[in-house]
């Protein structure tokens, strides 16, 4: 009797190990799938997020069908708001589409070599061309109008440096498109001219900030912060300042900035207006007006409105300082300084038929 008992000891023992064993070997193969799992969940997590950010960067707002614009009338009310509809149109305008194969200039971020090197510039040329614009002989019909020596619109440019490549010598390349002298600088210049020979009175700031920055010893993206500081001091020491207009040009190439109108080319506009602080709806609107102002009187200059939040670059572009502020882009990499200058006039024409006519 005993020895059987024995026996059935023995057996349940190995009974026993072989459970444990079978359960040592479930939990190793528990592990194993769960450290898979979280590592795949880790790596598409990853993947996700380059891809959004591919996205953000590569994100262009597509071409605004103007004609849906007007009212029964025929002519739209250029004071009103484009709100978005339930079925996918801003009031019959289509939204904004992603254009990968065309990527948003506003983030791109050169290194302070790039910025700091001055290429082969045809400077005779560009200067000549710049020296015919500065004094125009036609007087617009509504220079009537005076702010009787106040300054009201600030125009800066906080990447001071954007060149334009058809006055290089020696590179076609958007990413060498900089330059120390010949820059947007000299466009923002232009459109304060056309502004001040309508009668609003115009601060334009020239400030190389790229040079500032420099000597900081600061890097590309603290440039909104440098041109932040100039654009506040200026506010605190004249109260009548209230638009403020970041200058830029777009890093795009030509088919995608220039439009032709009356047989003649002119740069195309951009709008990007900052979402990235609580007060970004007054700016908003400021430019929903501008823009839908621009559509009644050159349908198709305008490009429309890019909205950029924190998570899309800077966010807040300095446009917390006024309910009228706004980032303009104004053509790109490949457009002349002639088709520059037809559309700062243009742009001028709007902006002060809308300052004077606007409801404030």
């Amino acid at each position: 009797m005993f020895p059987t008992l024995n026996k059935d000891n023995k057996k349940d023992k190995k009974e026993k190990a072989l459970l444990l064993i079978l359960l040592y070997i479930a939990t190793i193969l528990f592990v194993i799938w769960l450290l898979i799992v979280l590592f795949l969940t880790f790596f598409f997590s990853r993947e996700e997020i380059k891809e959004n950010s591919l996205l953000d960067k590569l994100y262009f707002i597509s071409d605004f069908k103007m004609d849906t614009l007007k009212g029964s009338s025929g002519i739209p009310n250029p004071f009103g708001k484009i709100n978005d509809s339930s079925d996918g149109t801003f009031n019959g305008i289509d939204k904004p589409k992603i254009r990968l194969d065309q990527p948003d200039r506003d983030e791109f971020k050169p290194a302070m070599k790039d910025l700091l090197k001055d290429r082969s510039f045809d400077r005779e040329s560009f200067d000549a061309i710049f020296e015919n614009m500065k004094s125009p002989k036609i007087i617009p019909k509504d220079s009537l109008h005076s702010t009787f020596g106040k300054d009201v619109i600030y125009i800066y440019h906080s990447h001071s440096r954007e060149s334009f490549l058809p006055y290089f010598k020696e590179t076609d390349k958007p990413e060498d498109a900089y330059h120390s002298k010949a820059n947007i600088t000299l466009v923002g210049e232009m459109l304060g001219k056309a502004l001040e020979k309508r009668g609003v009175g115009t601060k334009v700031d020239s400030t190389d900030i790229v040079q500032e920055l420099s000597l900081r010893g600061l890097d590309f993206n603290s440039s909104y912060k440098v041109s932040g500081e100039r654009v506040r001091s200026a506010r605190a020491e004249n109260k009548d300042l209230e638009v403020f207009l970041d200058i830029h040009r777009d890093s795009l190439r030509k088919d995608s900035t220039t439009k032709e109108m009356n047989g003649e080319n002119f740069a195309r506009l951009l709008f990007v207006v900052g979402t990235g602080h609580e007060n970004y709806a007054s700016n908003l609107s400021f430019t929903e007006g501008l823009d839908k102002l621009l559509a009644t009187q050159y349908p198709g200059l305008s490009k429309g409105i890019l909205k950029k939040d924190s998570s899309q670059g800077n966010g807040v572009y300095n446009q917390d300082v006024s309910p009228s502020s706004v980032i303009v882009e104004i053509g790109g990499v490949d457009n002349t300084l002639e088709e520059l200058n037809r559309t700062t006039e243009a742009l001028a024409s709007v902006l002060s038929d809308y300052y004077w006519h606007r409801e404030k």
